[in-house]
C-alpha cells in the first residue's frame, strides 16, 4: 500500500461517522422500503450493529473506487475490508455498553448523544486500525472461506432480524417456560 493511502485512517473514520449518522437519519425521513435494508429501522442496539455494518460497507466501496488503481495488494485489501466489516458491530457492542457496565444510564438524553457519537468515532477509528492490522495478513482459502460466511451470515441476519425479531434477545433471559 502507498504511504499516503495509509495516511488516511483519521478520514476514513470520519467518512464511517457521517455515513452512519446519515443512515440513522435517513430511514426516519424516508421509512421506504430500500432503505430499511441498510438504515437502522428502530432505536434497538441491533439496527445499530446493521447500520454501522452497512455504512462502513458503504465508506469501503467509495475507499475501493478512489484507490483501486493504487492498490498493490488487491487480496488483502479486499480480505480486510471484509473482515473490518463484519467485525466492526462487535466492536460497537465492545465500546457501546462501557458506559452501561460503568457509569449506569445517562442522567439525560444530550449525554446519551454525545456518548453515542464519540462511541461510533472510536469504533470507526478501532476498524479502521484494525483493518490496517489485517491487511498484513496472510489469507489462507480457509481464512477467507469463514471471513465470506461470517460476512454473508451477517447480511443474512441484518436481513430478516429487520423484519423478524428472534425470539429472544441478548441481554433477557428467554422464555423457556
Amino acid at each position: 500500500m502507498l504511504q499516503s493511502y495509509r495516511s488516511n485512517l483519521l478520514w476514513k473514520a470520519i467518512a464511517f461517522w457521517f455515513v452512519f449518522l446519515v443512515l440513522y437519519g435517513l430511514y426516519r425521513f424516508f421509512p421506504v422500503f430500500p432503505l430499511s435494508l441498510i438504515s437502522g429501522t428502530t432505536e434497538s442496539v441491533f439496527q445499530h450493529f446493521k447500520e454501522g455494518f452497512y455504512a462502513y460497507l458503504i465508506v469501503n466501496l467509495v475507499e475501493t473506487i478512489l484507490v483501486r488503481k493504487r492498490l498493490q495488494e488487491w487480496s488483502a485489501f479486499l480480505y480486510s475490508r471484509i473482515a473490518s466489516t463484519t467485525f466492526l458491530p462487535w466492536l460497537i457492542f465492545l465500546l457501546w455498553y462501557l458506559a452501561p457496565a460503568i457509569v449506569g444510564r445517562w442522567p439525560n438524553n444530550l449525554f446519551e448523544i454525545i456518548y453515542a457519537n464519540l462511541i461510533t468515532f472510536l469504533v470507526g477509528l478501532s476498524t479502521v486500525t484494525l483493518e490496517r492490522g489485517f491487511e498484513g495478513i496472510p489469507y489462507s482459502r480457509g481464512i477467507k472461506l469463514v471471513l465470506i460466511a461470517l460476512f454473508l451470515t451477517s447480511i443474512l441476519l441484518y436481513l430478516v432480524f429487520t423484519f423478524r425479531l428472534p425470539w429472544t434477545d441478548v441481554f433477557i433471559e428467554p422464555d423457556w417456560r
